[in-house]
């Protein structure tokens, strides 16, 4: 995606200049914290907005949702992810 491609090689060039840092798991934590993107704001992905668009749920709902399945996900990330990514690399 566009947010990709912007952000990725930025955020690894700057990670690539602090000393010390695990270089695999920061970059698969990157790619995998994407996921969320896409079910925290109606414009997120390209379905959102059509979603979002058609009514279904209410933008009240929708934010609501959005943060409670995202703090879900971050949540998952750290406590479940992370600690497998650094035991992998």
């Amino acid at each position: 995606t566009a947010h990709t491609t912007a952000l990725l090689p930025a955020m690894l060039t700057i990670a690539a200049s602090i000393p010390g840092i695990n270089m695999p798991v920061f970059c698969l934590m990157l790619c995998t914290s994407l996921g969320v993107m896409g079910i925290i704001t109606p414009y997120g992905t390209g379905p959102s907005p059509i979603y979002y668009g058609s009514g279904y749920l209410p933008t009240k709902d929708y934010w609501r949702l959005g943060t409670i399945f995202g703090a879900i996900f971050l949540g998952s990330m750290m406590l479940i992810a992370y600690p497998w990514m650094v035991w992998l690399f």
